[in-house]
């Protein structure tokens, strides 16, 4: 698989360097790559965009040289609405041009409350006609299978109002903060029977640990902080750790993170390992040598690419009583003061049940969806309260009876009171579909909350409930092609995907492709041959008392 890798310079595990300017958490110096350096005066609007990926900015590093006399440079934050927020006026010496320049570090006039997760800008502007500031190339494109991470994790130069292939070189500061982290979007995905993988954010770098063990029996097991601080922060990656466990068991958890400066935070809670998984007995089989002259060997129809939408590739599925029910990708999709959004996968077509509870196993509220699908979310907006910690529960069933369960906690948002009155839900129009030769078309309109970020998906099932294709849309488009389906009737979901969260557009709609109704007619061939002899002989005795209007004379 073909992804974008951005080139890091040790941002995932990050070494805390303190100085007497505070701690540098973040460092974009890749001297390792060919650097080139611009010039302030005369280049225009110079800015550098960049996520602060902690709470606090108090500082921050640029790399420059100046061939000719000091002077000052001003330096000014502003936040992702360009809002100004702080500044600083600094002196820049008379520096020497070197490969890769000279650090020049910035003392914010105070440190800035900042969220990790948003874009901030810092614009840079002098008049020292010789002052001229490093960058080096941002964006590699490789081979691999790793998650996708922000592109402006690295930060981005822009120059002039337009985004440049490049970013500055920089390095960012935090001075001093006694806050705790934030932990949030807890997800517990199983790997295998044996295994299971947890990932979170924290909304600033830490390191952390997990004790776990059992239910009721205390935390028997645990892994080790390591000495690195890593980026977590929502919306630009996730830390994740992989436990050995039991099969078909319930086990407590406590993770804890820490930051640079000693602040701890702790999540508790408990969570579901796998299923043991049985093995389904191989039938044996006599193969001839040579292969008999009726059979015919024939390619099988690929799915074609449509100009709205890409197909992925299906593997073949399993009988549905074979295939052992599965969750992953359990997590907090979003959560507010006063609601929660919960979204996990299945394996297979299943229905979803959520379950919200308070940590001593108090019923709260609860949500279900009995449509058989592979990704499942469902909404908690009320019976919840601000600043709370609750167990999120959830349940899917397949077509088969076979049932998964898993669970996560989470912490509702301090109270915030409305802005404004809640405006009404908006009905979304039903989506339409048509039939023509080996498949049909789907089309849609977009949620009232606009195009999703990611575009949309579109799952087609045939009418055992195997999944048979699916097609991925991009945003803007709200139409596509469906073909190379055999004839039968097929249920077609689709979904709006924000940031790898599926929400379904609307109900599912059947398409049905050739004449299904024909074909169930031809299912009961056996039932037509009576009723075709009896017409017959009908047609038969009708004929022999038909009295004829003359004779011919012998």
């Amino acid at each position: 698989m073909l992804k974008r890798l951005i080139i890091l310079t040790s941002f995932l595990v990050l070494p805390i360097l303190a100085s007497a300017h505070g701690t540098n958490y973040l460092e974009f110096n890749p001297d390792y790559f060919r650097t080139k350096s611009l010039n302030v005066s005369s280049a225009g609007n110079i800015y550098e965009i960049l996520l602060p990926v902690n709470e606090f900015l108090g500082g921050m590093d640029f790399w420059f040289d100046n061939a000719g006399s000091s002077g000052t440079a001003t330096f000014e934050l502003r936040d992702q609405n360009n809002n100004f927020l702080t500044s600083r006026i600094v002196t820049i010496p008379h520096i020497d041009p070197v490969s890769g320049g000279q650090r020049v570090h910035v003392d914010l006039s105070s440190q800035a409350s900042v969220i990790g997760g948003n874009v901030y800008r810092i614009k840079i502007s002098s008049v020292l006609p010789q002052l001229r500031i490093y960058y080096s190339d941002r964006v590699k494109f490789l081979p691999h299978n790793e998650p996708h991470i922000s592109e402006y994790v690295n930060g981005t130069a822009e120059i002039n109002g337009e985004e440049q292939q490049f970013s500055f070189k920089f390095a960012l500061y935090e001075t001093v903060e006694s806050s705790a982290p934030i932990i949030s979007n807890i997800a517990w995905t199983i790997i295998s029977e044996a295994q299971i993988r947890v990932d979170f954010n924290v909304n600033e770098p830490t390191d952390y640990r997990i004790e776990y063990g059992l239910s009721g029996q205390g935390y028997s097991k645990s892994t080790s902080f390591n000495a690195d601080f890593e980026i977590c922060i929502d919306g630009i990656t996730t830390c994740d750790l992989t436990l050995n466990v039991e099969p078909d068991s319930t086990y407590q958890y406590r993770l804890t993170v820490k930051d640079s400066w000693g602040n701890q935070s702790q999540a508790t809670g408990t969570f579901a390992s796998g299923q043991s998984q049985v093995p389904t007995p191989i039938p044996t089989s006599t193969l001839s040598a040579t292969p008999s002259p009726s059979l015919s060997l024939s390619p099988s129809p690929t799915a074609s690419a449509t100009p709205t939408g890409t197909t992925s590739p299906v593997p073949i599925p399993s009988p549905p009583d074979g295939i052992p029910l599965a969750i992953s990708n359990l997590r907090v999709a979003a959560v507010t003061d006063r609601s929660v959004d919960i979204a996990w996968t299945t394996n297979e077509a299943a229905n979803s049940h959520l379950l919200i509870s308070t940590p001593f196993l108090i019923t709260v509220t609860d949500a279900s969806d009995p449509i058989l699908e592979l990704e499942h979310l469902l909404r908690i907006t009320s019976h919840i309260g601000a600043n709370v910690r609750y167990l999120a529960t959830v349940t899917s069933n397949d077509v088969s009876g076979d049932t998964s369960r898993a669970s996560l906690s989470f912490t509702t948002m301090p109270f915030m009171p409305p802005a404004t009155p809640t405006p009404s839900p908006v009905q979304q129009p039903p989506i339409t579909t048509q039939s023509g030769g080996s498949g049909g078309s789907i089309q849609w309109q977009a949620p009232a909350s606009g195009e999703p970020s990611n575009g949309y998906r579109i799952d087609v099932f045939d009418e055992q409930g195997n999944l048979v294709r699916t097609i991925h849309v991009p945003a803007g488009y709200s139409k596509s092609d469906i073909s190379d389906l055999a004839d039968g009737e097929y249920k077609v979901i689709v979904y709006a995907d924000n940031k790898g969260v599926f929400e379904k557009i609307n109900q599912p709609v059947t398409l049905e492709v050739g004449s299904p109704f024909l074909k169930r007619l031809l299912n009961f061939w056996w039932a037509l041959i009576p009723l075709l002899a009896g017409l017959g002989y009908i047609v038969w005795r009708n004929r022999k008392k038909v009295t004829p209007a003359f004779q011919v004379p012998v």
